[in-house]
């Protein structure tokens, strides 16, 4: 993976937690060249009820301190699997709002296409 890749998806995920810091879900397929999961109603009826269910307000946006223990900086939460047979990479991120773990995992895939990245919306999925 190259550090051109690794900054491609860190910025996708910040651009995803942007949109749903905002709780802008329709706007999710403009962070990404593929949803797999794209119904972004039933995406705002999950994500909503979650928060709700949990006294959240919104998702936190890239780089917000957190509060939890042991405590450890944003950018190391994106973890990166590469594909062994170098077709791309996975991400997970896990989600927070608060400062507090939601227990909710952004997953995304990134696929080597013709010299760059297609970037993929997998799911968002309890941890």
């Amino acid at each position: 993976m190259t550090e051109q890749h690794r900054e491609l998806a860190i910025e996708t995920v910040k651009n995803i937690l942007h949109v749903l810091h905002e709780k802008r879900y329709e706007d999710l397929p403009s962070c990404v060249d593929v949803m797999e999961w794209n119904d972004t109603e039933e995406i705002r009826e999950c994500i909503q009820g979650t928060l709700e269910m949990n006294n959240f307000d919104a998702f936190d946006e890239y780089g917000v301190p957190c509060s939890f223990q042991p405590q450890y900086e944003y950018h190391h939460e994106v973890q990166l699997y590469e594909y062994s047979n170098g077709s791309g990479f996975a991400a997970d991120y896990e989600l927070t709002s608060g400062g507090e773990l939601t227990y909710l995992c952004l997953q995304l895939k990134f696929l080597c296409r013709d010299g760059g990245l297609k970037r993929i919306f997998h799911t968002i999925d309890p941890q």
